[in-house]
């Protein structure tokens, strides 16, 4: 599939943004800002990137109504949880007003730049902020546009001033087949978003696409599906643990504040000291280095700038009180969740206190066994209700089929019926030393903050 061509880029006007809340289309609304174009965006409700987007003069509207477009409007983006039938859209449609959704136009813009594109099932979001940070650390201004919120200054996107692009490249719905990157890094490849590739191979169909269209490809030498997605490109590089990798990874300690990461490439070696834990993430550390080089950037610099990397809000973010220490990731996949229950063990807790919110009633169904075996290490087990995005219950599975899934495993699995349910049950047993993880792509990334907030003396040490 060609990427489809978008004129609008280069003739800005007024463009408007429908579900301008989510990460994403915030990054997206930025970019648009900063390259010329009247901005405007709607959303269900305000939320602190709506807010920002205010700032800069982005006009916000609250719900979706055909009133909301503006009347000089040229041409509208929409999410792709949000389809026909949306009064914003069937309006726009009448009218004769193109809309477009927001992979296809972010595609459109990434091939005006030299980009550097993130895909992969786990890991992109993390891997393009260490890589916009490695980068902007040795002096170039590159752009980017991530899937997270960031400690970079335009937080989720940002045009920058030199000619290279980071992009976290997405595959959920279909739109990473419009990429022609400079580089691409493949972080993994693992069968997801069940929903839309009814089967791995389909969803390998994908990734092989936009592998022929990129000019140079990164990938783990473990990796076997990556390997079968490029094995008919010319330029494909590895990261991993043998001595015939391009850039070999040596070793990965990881202590309470983080890991000492040694590496190795073309003869020189290095170490890092990367403030995240895990070995997912010395991963994505080294496909980071790996790209910056691919742009000038030396290897001493860029293992220099990925020692001041701060990490990306909702990875392994972390709060405190009265010695319990509060995490939150964004991991919805049960390899996501492996990953970060390896670093929970790392630092060593007394308990450690796992609240999971599943991500679609399709994924939930579709890997119910890996969601069961993904939290070992748990000493209690809270699920929240499914956060269905645009799906409905009848399209797979619940919390409570997964909480019977995993009592044969773990004993101590509740589920609550909201967030509130859980503080109170939960808050008064925190002892000083637990770690309480808190995981899922929903809305449960609110539970850190109510947590937080549950009142002084909520959490008793011993």
């Amino acid at each position: 599939m060609a990427n489809p061509f978008c004129p609008e880029w280069e003739n800005p006007g007024r463009v408007h943004l429908i579900g301008v809340g989510g990460i994403g289309m915030a990054g997206l609304a930025r970019l648009l800002h900063q390259s010329g174009f009247k901005v405007s965006g709607s959303d269900h409700a305000p939320n602190r990137l709506t807010r920002e987007l205010e700032d800069l003069g982005i006009s916000f509207f609250e719900g979706h109504h055909s009133k909301n477009l503006p009347p000089d409007v040229r041409w509208a983006i929409r999410t792709p949880a949000v389809g026909e039938g949306n009064p914003e859209v069937d309006a726009l449609r009448y009218l004769g007003i193109p809309v477009r959704v927001r992979g296809e136009v972010l595609a459109a813009y990434t091939r005006m730049r030299k980009t550097l594109a993130v895909a992969g099932a786990h890991g992109k979001t993390t891997t393009s902020s260490m890589l916009a940070h490695v980068l902007r650390s040795a002096g170039l201004d590159a752009g980017y546009a991530i899937g997270g919120e960031t400690t970079l200054p335009g937080r989720v996107s940002d045009i920058g001033t030199d000619p290279v692009f980071v992009c976290e490249a997405d595959e959920s719905d279909g739109t990473l087949v419009y990429y022609a990157p400079h580089v691409a890094l493949l972080t993994h490849i693992e069968w997801d978003h069940v929903e839309r590739f009814r089967s791995e191979a389909a969803l390998l169909t994908c990734y092989k696409e936009f592998v022929s269209q990129s000019k140079r490809v990164w990938i783990r030498e473990d990796d076997v599906l990556a390997a079968e997605g490029c094995k008919e490109h010319g330029h494909v590089k590895k990261v991993g643990r043998s001595e015939g990798a391009d850039l070999q990874l040596i070793s990965a300690v990881n202590d309470p504040l983080g890991q000492q990461i040694k590496g190795c490439f073309e003869d020189a070696h290095f170490k890092v000291r990367l403030s995240l834990p895990g070995l997912h993430n010395a991963w994505n550390g080294l496909m980071a280095i790996a790209a910056a080089m691919e742009v000038g950037v030396s290897l001493s610099e860029a293992a220099t700038g990925l020692e001041s990397f701060g990490g990306v809000a909702r990875r392994f973010q972390k709060l405190e009180k009265n010695g319990v220490l509060l995490i939150q990731d964004y991991a919805h996949h049960p390899t996501e969740i492996r990953a970060v229950m390896e670093s929970v063990k790392a630092l060593n807790p007394v308990k450690v206190w796992v609240v999971f919110q599943p991500h679609r009633f399709s994924r939930t169904r579709h890997l119910l066994k890996e969601f069961a075996d993904a939290f070992e290490g748990a000493d209690h087990l809270a699920l929240l209700p499914v956060y269905a995005a645009s799906e409905v219950p009848g399209q797979g599975s619940g919390s409570e089929v997964l909480a019977d899934q995993c009592r044969g495993r773990f004993p101590r699995v509740k589920v609550f019926g909201n967030r509130a349910e859980l503080v109170n049950d939960w808050a008064p047993q925190f002892q000083e030393g637990d770690v309480v993880l808190i995981v899922g792509a929903g809305d449960i990334e609110a539970l850190q903050g109510e947590l937080m907030e549950a009142g002084a003396g909520v959490f008793y040490p011993p």
